[in-house]
Protein backbone atom coordinates (compact mmCIF):
# COMPACT_ATOMS: atom_id res chain seq x y z
CA UNK A 1 0.00 0.00 0.00
CA UNK A 2 1.43 3.37 -1.03
CA UNK A 3 1.88 6.09 1.56
CA UNK A 4 -0.55 8.94 0.95
CA UNK A 5 1.08 12.18 2.03
CA UNK A 6 -1.05 15.26 2.66
CA UNK A 7 -4.30 14.02 1.06
CA UNK A 8 -6.06 17.31 1.85
CA UNK A 9 -3.40 19.47 0.17
CA UNK A 10 -2.72 21.44 3.35
CA UNK A 11 1.02 21.51 2.80
CA UNK A 12 1.02 23.15 -0.64
CA UNK A 13 -1.87 25.43 0.34
CA UNK A 14 0.20 26.67 3.29
CA UNK A 15 3.27 27.19 1.12
CA UNK A 16 1.20 29.16 -1.41
CA UNK A 17 -0.30 31.21 1.42
CA UNK A 18 3.15 32.14 2.73
CA UNK A 19 5.05 32.56 -0.55
CA UNK A 20 4.14 33.81 -4.01
CA UNK A 21 5.81 31.09 -6.08
CA UNK A 22 5.41 32.89 -9.42
CA UNK A 23 8.84 33.32 -10.98
CA UNK A 24 10.78 31.80 -8.07
CA UNK A 25 13.60 29.28 -8.44
CA UNK A 26 12.88 26.46 -6.00
CA UNK A 27 14.98 23.50 -4.90
CA UNK A 28 12.93 20.57 -3.61
CA UNK A 29 15.30 18.49 -1.46
CA UNK A 30 14.08 14.93 -1.09
CA UNK A 31 11.53 15.53 -3.82
CA UNK A 32 10.49 11.89 -4.11
CA UNK A 33 8.19 11.42 -7.09
CA UNK A 34 7.72 15.18 -7.48
CA UNK A 35 4.52 15.88 -5.54
CA UNK A 36 5.58 19.34 -4.29
CA UNK A 37 7.80 20.03 -7.30
CA UNK A 38 4.82 19.78 -9.64
CA UNK A 39 2.60 21.85 -7.36
CA UNK A 40 5.20 24.63 -7.20
CA UNK A 41 5.68 24.54 -10.97
CA UNK A 42 1.92 24.80 -11.46
CA UNK A 43 2.06 27.96 -9.34
CA UNK A 44 4.70 29.45 -11.66
CA UNK A 45 8.01 28.42 -10.09
CA UNK A 46 10.97 26.79 -11.79
CA UNK A 47 11.85 23.73 -9.74
CA UNK A 48 14.96 21.59 -9.33
CA UNK A 49 14.12 18.41 -7.46
CA UNK A 50 16.75 16.13 -5.97
CA UNK A 51 16.39 12.78 -4.26
CA UNK A 52 18.84 9.92 -3.65
CA UNK A 53 16.27 7.30 -4.70
CA UNK A 54 16.73 6.49 -8.40
CA UNK A 55 13.30 4.84 -8.65
CA UNK A 56 11.52 7.90 -7.24
CA UNK A 57 13.38 10.21 -9.61
CA UNK A 58 12.44 7.92 -12.51
CA UNK A 59 8.81 8.15 -11.35
CA UNK A 60 9.07 11.96 -11.13
CA UNK A 61 10.49 12.21 -14.63
CA UNK A 62 7.91 9.82 -16.06
CA UNK A 63 5.08 11.57 -14.23
CA UNK A 64 6.01 15.10 -15.26
CA UNK A 65 2.96 16.74 -16.80
CA UNK A 66 3.79 17.76 -20.36
CA UNK A 67 2.96 21.42 -19.75
CA UNK A 68 5.36 21.59 -16.77
CA UNK A 69 8.38 19.85 -18.28
CA UNK A 70 10.09 23.14 -19.10
CA UNK A 71 9.82 24.23 -15.43
CA UNK A 72 10.84 21.07 -13.55
CA UNK A 73 14.14 19.21 -13.54
CA UNK A 74 14.96 16.14 -11.48
CA UNK A 75 18.31 14.66 -10.50
CA UNK A 76 19.39 11.66 -8.47
CA UNK A 77 21.47 13.27 -5.72
CA UNK A 78 22.10 13.11 -2.00
CA UNK A 79 21.56 16.55 -0.48
CA UNK A 80 24.45 16.00 1.92
CA UNK A 81 26.79 15.33 -1.03
CA UNK A 82 25.39 17.77 -3.64
CA UNK A 83 26.71 21.31 -3.49
CA UNK A 84 24.09 23.71 -4.80
CA UNK A 85 25.18 26.90 -6.53
CA UNK A 86 25.01 29.89 -4.19
CA UNK A 87 22.32 32.39 -5.01
CA UNK A 88 20.58 30.19 -7.59
CA UNK A 89 17.48 29.40 -5.53
CA UNK A 90 14.90 31.66 -3.89
CA UNK A 91 13.29 28.92 -1.83
CA UNK A 92 14.32 25.50 -0.51
CA UNK A 93 11.76 22.87 0.44
CA UNK A 94 12.51 19.88 2.68
CA UNK A 95 9.18 18.12 2.94
CA UNK A 96 9.12 14.66 4.53
CA UNK A 97 12.80 14.27 3.70
CA UNK A 98 14.61 14.60 7.03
Amino acid sequence: MALLVDPDGVEIATIRELVDLQGLHVVDVGCGAGRLSFACAEAGATVYGIDPDEDLIADARAGSPHDLRDRVRFEVADAAQRELPKGEFDLALFSWSL
